[in-house]
């Protein structure tokens, strides 16, 4: 076996790098003398490895020890310093003190945290939400967290954290919600109270887009009759995407004017915080639900609104944008990350299925359906994410007292 870098035959430098989706130790390759930055040997192989933290590696007591120093620009000065230090024990000149990091079954390293809460989330929440999670926990946190074991969190790692995040170029409200992310794995483990309330990445919580009446109308006469039916859905549902490309014919409840989001697990879709709901939906588009069913003969089990293949449709979003372009309401100032411009297709930013559930909860909430019936209505778990809603609600009677004030006469 290839030996790493030694200093007084004492101390080695290894990294903690994933192999075939498993992290270990592997040496690093040096070469004259010096340790070559994510080069490690892998069965007798170098390998590339940027991922991963560096840690040093030493025999006290009969035991082998190990203490993460992070990054590279700190290994060497590591590794001296701990080499004179064991050398300083083995003379005698200091007492060994109780080493934070022995190896000790009852304390949990972080990169058995992560994988046994990764594994928790994958099997009791949606892929989307494990895909979020792992690239949060798995490569973020993996990367930034200089500890080994969970128990050994403070506030400077949570920092530390946060700083590397907005190093990677993520904005306040992607870094809060990774926060959050983080802070729940350490709880799972006892930590808690990690940082102050100070802390907290800052960010602009804005009011939430939604459709006016006349785009509305717009996009209504330029729709086909599918189209048209599919735009009401949204509408008067406020259906995530996801739910809306997994509602079925049975999920409709004609009698009572109710569509519910319930699981499906022949297409991998669960309900988001796994709570199934229904939503009232108006008796004149409960009556074009059913026209739709008997012209296709839907049966129970089929989707309400399929691809061309029967299956939950993943182009939705696109059916919103191209009514728009038809109506002729793109910006002709939008460009798409792949240099798409709304000016010559249907991708304006500004027309988007997601925007359709903003007008849901903001109209709602305009005409007096109370928070906690929204709340329920939209399948929000903290009452919270409702709230936000009420940023773009102006009560009925605003623009009247607006009119009726003095500062209404100074502007005549």
């Amino acid at each position: 076996m290839v030996e790493a870098k030694q200093y007084g035959e004492r101390v080695n430098i290894v990294k903690y790098v994933r192999v075939e989706k498993k992290w270990r130790f592997a040496a690093v390759v040096e070469k004259r003398g010096r340790v070559i930055r994510d080069q490690v040997w892998i069965a007798r192989r170098k390998e590339h490895h940027p991922e991963g933290r560096y840690f040093l590696e030493w025999y006290q007591g009969g035991k082998r020890r190990r203490h993460s120093v992070g990054r590279f620009e700190n290994v060497v000065d590591g590794a001296r310093r701990k080499a004179i230090e064991l050398g300083a024990i083995r003379a005698g000149l200091i007492r060994p003190q109780d080493e934070p990091l022995r190896d000790d079954e009852s304390r949990i390293s972080i990169a058995a945290a992560i994988d046994s809460y990764l594994d928790l989330v994958k099997h009791h929440r949606s892929l989307r939400t494990y895909r979020t999670y792992r690239y949060t926990l798995d490569t973020l946190l993996r990367q930034s967290y200089a500890k080994e074991y969970v128990d050994q969190v403070e506030r400077e790692d949570i920092l530390n954290f946060m700083t590397d995040c907005y190093k990677r170029g993520l904005g306040s409200r992607t870094v809060y919600d990774k926060l959050v992310v983080v802070l729940q794995l350490f709880k799972r483990h006892g930590k808690t109270k990690l940082i102050e309330s100070n802390d907290w990445p800052d960010y602009v919580d804005t009011i939430r887009p939604i459709y006016e009446a006349d785009e509305i109308g717009t996009m209504l006469e330029h729709a086909d009759l599918d189209e048209g039916i599919f735009l009401k859905f949204l509408l008067a549902s406020g259906f995530r995407d996801r739910e809306v490309r997994h509602v079925t014919w049975r999920d409709m409840d004609f009698r009572n004017s109710l569509v519910r989001v319930t699981a499906k697990p022949l297409w991998g879709f669960g309900p988001k915080n796994w709570e199934e709901r229904a939503v009232p939906l108006p008796t004149a588009l409960v009556e074009q639900l059913q026209g739709l069913r008997e012209r296709r003969h839907g049966l129970p089990s089929q989707l309400v609104f399929p691809n061309s293949k029967g299956n939950p449709d993943s182009e939705n979003d696109m059916i919103v944008k191209r009514v728009a372009e038809r109506a002729e309401l793109n910006c002709g100032q939008c460009v798409t990350k792949h240099g798409n411009k709304c000016a010559q297709g249907p991708y304006c930013r500004h027309f988007f299925l997601h925007k359709f559930r903003h007008t849901f909860a903001t109209e709602h909430l305009r005409h007096g359906v109370d928070i906690r019936t929204l709340q329920s209505w939209m399948g929000h778990r903290d009452i919270k994410s409702t709230m936000v809603y009420l940023k773009g609600v102006q009560s009925k009677d605003a623009l009247a007292k607006v009119n009726a004030g003095a500062l209404a006469r100074y502007v005549a």
